[in-house]
């Protein structure tokens, strides 16, 4: 027999979760920075359902534009994630942080001296930016290590002060930017100061910390922030971070000065204390659902947000533009980062998967610029679906080999679908063959319509269906079981009795954020529960995505598809409690996905359902998913 398997990487937890195997940590242990604050603690009140979105006028931009790009860079681009002849895996910009290297603040701020970043071309990376199809960029004026790159007059801290470059990267930036006729803002890290306060290891809130959070805010912070709205022009965004346990008023203080000042910039929610015009979620982060209101995902070329010496983890073209259109299709934004070198220079494989993508946006921009998001609310088997007007935009991801793929839930009446960019059959096509752009569709009985491709994949990254439709989009949200691909059911769309439904974050290497919605902490007789239609009656094999560790071993599990029973015995899948690469106590998760059975589904609507046999046993199994694909004989 032969499985027909989805070859969409989102689905793919395993190949994210492989650790490099250390002998010793790769980065300082969490008793080194006193009293550290979590990364919760640290972002603060910056919740997705917390942020006060933006009125019309100062967000239409932001709804339109959908993609930007993310700039890290600073004194951390130096060392590059290495100090003293060590490496330190994670994010290089915390380099400094007793979480990772522990480094004095007398001897990191030598890096000043030695920062002379001859190959930094403002135009050149505009100009990036444009051609990868990008509408606005951020860029680090101050991060966490204190630094500005920028001629500060509020701190001789700064990059034309300090350093041997004397010269404002920013200004020229802010130039090469209006030039371009792109958006600028500016990155800012209004809490966090490692040089302000005397050390990374050392909170304001510490008793050994002998400055004062309120005389820095006063004297650096509020004059900084108002030479970067003064003397750039106009800026976009003010993207703040890591707000911690900075008072309500001091937030709203920087949201007043910046109304001032600028009052069409945007701020995100990382301003803390829910007074942002836009949510920013965790870092990495790709939601699974839509969200309302104006909201971004930020994510990275590479894994670390500033330079990395050893990071080659690039993502292509095809990667890029995957992340990009699944976060439009939830209704949000994207903001990818580069992370320059210490010389100013872009990464050569950074640009190539960005520079890839753009070339896709050329031709196929329509359909991320001012779309919103899929009706369907979730990602489909093959792709996935962003709507402007009564036109939907079928993305398709993983072209299916008999050229057809299935829609569940369409009300609509369809008015006409073609492959995006085809013209008209041309006389020669008209004579000597079928319109290749031809697109058919049927309406079936079962509530799925079925388009049927005349052509071999395209020879684009991603392949676009236009579906014209007969008014806006009518949905019904029950998710459809695919006939011809892998069907993933995700935790996030089940309902949960006597369980908890949560997505928990976990890091690899420090600042290596990973995500998983599960259903988890399970009690006696609990049952979680998905509502599908399946668009034909057939045989499917079952897989099961899962964390577990050693107390968990050996439970069992039973999952009910429409009466028909499989089970299956949970394995220690390495997952571990206090472990060291996560410090504080907290858990490293690693997911597994084991094939339990066969299973012959009917036509239709039904429920798929999974309960523990007998009692539970420490909180039960974290269930990611369940992955159903069909077989063909």
């Amino acid at each position: 027999m032969k499985l027909i398997k989805q070859k969409c990487a989102v689905a793919i937890a395993s190949a994210l979760l492989i650790s490099t195997a250390l002998s010793v940590p790769a980065y300082a242990q969490e008793s080194n920075a006193e009293k550290s604050q979590s990364m919760d603690e640290l972002w603060g009140d910056s919740a997705i359902d917390k942020a006060k979105h933006a009125n019309a006028e100062r967000g239409e931009w932001f709804a339109q534009d959908k993609y930007s790009m993310f700039i890290h860079w600073g004194l951390f681009s130096i060392p590059a994630g290495e100090w003293q002849g060590k490496t330190y895996y994670g994010i290089s910009e915390w380099l400094m942080s007793g979480r990772v290297a522990d480094i004095p603040k007398q001897e990191y701020k030598e890096l000043a001296a030695q920062f002379n970043p001859t190959e930094f071309d403002a135009k050149a990376i505009v100009q990036l930016a444009v051609d990868a199809g990008m509408k606005n960029i951020v860029i680090t004026a101050k991060h966490h290590e204190g630094f500005a790159m920028y001629h500060s007059k509020s701190s001789t801290y700064d990059i034309e002060d300090a350093s041997p470059y004397k010269r404002d990267p920013l200004k020229e930036l802010a130039d090469a930017c209006a030039e371009a006729g792109i958006g600028l803002g500016f990155y800012y890290s209004q809490m966090q100061d490692w040089y302000e306060q005397g050390s990374a290891s050392i909170p304001w809130s510490s008793e050994k910390q002998e400055g004062d959070f309120t005389e820095y805010f006063e004297r650096k912070v509020i004059p900084q922030v108002t030479e970067l709205l003064s003397e750039y022009g106009p800026i976009r965004t003010v993207w703040f971070d890591t707000p911690g346990d900075m008072t309500k008023e001091q937030s709203q203080q920087l949201v007043d000065l910046t109304r001032r000042l600028q009052p069409k910039t945007m701020i995100n929610s990382r301003i803390g204390n829910g007074v942002g015009d836009f949510s920013t979620l965790g870092d990495h982060s790709l939601s699974l659902v839509n969200h309302p209101g104006l909201w971004e995902t930020i994510d990275t070329t590479n894994n670390s947000w500033g330079d990395a010496w050893y990071d080659k983890n690039w993502k292509s073209g095809t990667e890029i533009l995957h992340r990009l259109i699944s976060t439009v299709a939830r209704g949000g934004n994207y903001m990818l980062n580069i992370g320059p070198k210490g010389n100013g220079k872009v990464p050569e494989m950074a640009a190539k998967g960005l520079l890839r993508a753009g070339e896709w946006l050329r031709h196929s921009g329509e359909t991320i610029y001012g779309a919103e998001g899929s009706p369907w609310g979730r990602a489909q088997a093959w792709g996935d679906i962003t709507v402007k007007g009564n036109k939907l935009y079928l993305h398709v991801f993983d072209w299916p080999e008999n050229n057809q793929i299935h829609l569940a839930g369409l009300k609509n009446q369809i008015s006409s679908a073609r492959i995006l960019n085809s013209e008209e059959p041309g006389l020669i096509d008209g004579l000597f063959g079928e319109n290749s752009s031809e697109v058919t569709f049927d309406k079936n009985d079962n509530g799925f319509t079925s388009f049927t491709l005349a052509m071999e994949k395209p020879d684009v990254l991603v392949p676009v269906i236009v579906v014209e439709l007969q008014g806006k989009p009518e949905i019904d949200k029950t998710i459809g079981i695919d006939p011809s691909i892998t069907t993933t059911l995700n935790s996030v769309f089940a309902s949960c009795d006597g369980c908890v439904k949560k997505e928990i974050r976990w890091m690899q290497k420090f600042g290596d954020w990973n995500y998983a919605n599960n259903l988890l902490r399970w009690t006696d007789g609990a049952k979680g529960e998905w509502e599908v239609d399946v668009a034909e009656s057939g045989d499917y094999f079952i897989e099961v995505e899962y964390s577990a560790d050693d107390v968990v071993d050996y439970s069992e599990w039973v999952f009910s598809f429409n009466g028909e029973i499989l089970m299956m015995q949970a394995l220690d899948t390495g997952e571990r409690k206090n472990s060291k690469r996560m410090g504080g106590g907290k858990t490293l998760y690693r997911y597994r996905t084991d094939e339990v059975g066969v299973v012959s589904l009917k036509q239709g609507k039904q429920s798929i359902t999974v309960t523990p046999k007998g009692k539970v046993v420490g909180g039960g199994i974290n269930l990611r998913a369940i992955h159903l694909t069909p077989i063909v004989e």
